[in-house]
């Protein structure tokens, strides 16, 4: 059996946890324009997935990991499978993103939004419109000691007993960046440019089965029982174990995979703090197969995997489409919900993965 085809990025337990004493993570709130953004590119999505017969994947595979241009660090978690996402929808030549700071710091220029070659006009200042950013999520910590609020600076400057006693906050926030593509680097620094878009994409081989995840779904190292038989797939609360089909029912190692950790993410609603409760045909079951989805594609893509929105999935298309137009705050609830169910399966990964190979280096966070 050949190894992965190559994890795209994956991540480990940050080594600062172990400094905190008390830990807590506020839910994650963005604000009406950053939900409707969010909601326009899953609805994009789901149309064209739907144009395409449900046979295109969610994530393009000619993306390399988004990452951020200055630093060069891949976007982890939900940031890699959206910003991805947002490439490949999008049409983008790099998986590179900049803040507002950046772009002005090398002194770039955004480029105006067009509308049969001529650019859109804002009716409030008359002024042409630039390029819209799209919010990127950042985990960042706030740190209390004996109730008074800290500055990173501050609790840097504080002794080991004193960082004991200290209370941490992880607050979920969305800044707007934007696409390399998205500005004049192209004309600015032809030669950045030129290099950037010859990169080699990510791995990726179609069909290669992956070591890490067989060991996960077929050699018993999930967190629950994962059972084959029958003709559909499942995850039992009640049981706490996973239902598939037999392997040869699947049409190759990518769909059965993406099926396999659509229900492992299910799996994992209690361990990441979501209702087990919903009935077929309700809202919260929709959206606990929404979060199961996106989830999966999130894992895959990080994972350098395609994954397919399947048959057995269209049936909730028009549902998610319904929630997505008519209840705007599902979206931090979904987005929040998948960001912890995909570090949970890639944390796991990394377990196991050491398991099987010893002298494999620790992923980098």
């Amino acid at each position: 059996m050949l190894g992965p085809p190559g994890p795209r990025f994956l991540f480990t337990k940050c080594s600062t946890t172990k400094i905190y004493k008390v830990m807590a993570r506020k839910e994650f709130t963005m604000n009406d324009k950053q939900k409707q953004k969010y909601a326009e590119l899953f609805t994009v999505a789901l149309d064209t997935m739907e144009a395409g017969k449900y046979e295109m994947p969610w994530v393009s595979a000619h993306h390399g990991s988004p990452a951020n241009y200055e630093y060069r660090k891949p976007y982890k978690g939900m940031n890699d499978f959206l910003l991805t996402l947002l490439c490949s929808l999008k049409g983008y030549e790099t998986p590179f993103f900049l803040t507002f700071k950046q772009i002005q710091k090398l002194e770039l220029e955004l480029n105006l939004r067009m509308k049969d070659g001529l650019p859109l006009i804002d009716e409030t200042t008359g002024c042409p419109k630039s390029e819209c950013s799209f919010p990127v999520v950042k985990s960042l910590p706030t740190f209390y000691l004996k109730g008074k609020r800290l500055k990173p600076k501050e609790y840097d400057e504080l002794s080991d007993e004193e960082k004991e006693e200290c209370k941490v906050w992880f607050n979920l926030h969305a800044y707007p960046e934007f696409n390399l593509d998205q500005t004049n680097f192209r004309e600015k620094y032809p030669e950045k440019w030129e290099k950037l878009t010859a990169l080699p994409p990510h791995d990726y081989v179609q069909g290669t089965k992956d070591d890490v995840l067989e060991a996960m779904i077929c050699g018993g190292k999930w967190r629950c029982e994962i059972l084959f038989g029958g003709n559909e797939g499942f995850y039992s609360p009640k049981e706490d174990h996973i239902r598939l089909p037999e392997r040869s029912r699947f049409l190759g190692d990518e769909r059965f995979y993406g099926a396999a950790i659509h229900e492992m993410a299910h799996s994992t609603a209690k361990e990441c703090g979501r209702s087990e409760k919903g009935v077929f045909g309700d809202e919260n079951y929709a959206i606990e197969e929404f979060v199961a989805e996106l989830t999966a594609a999130s894992v895959c893509s990080m994972l350098g995997l395609s994954k397919l929105l399947e048959r057995n999935h269209i049936a909730y298309v028009q549902s998610w489409r319904k929630a997505l137009r008519e209840d705007k705050d599902v979206i931090p609830r979904v987005i929040d919900a998948v960001q912890k169910a995909t570090n949970y399966i890639l944390r796991y990964y990394d377990k196991v993965r050491r398991e099987l190979h010893p002298l494999a280096l620790p992923l980098a966070a």
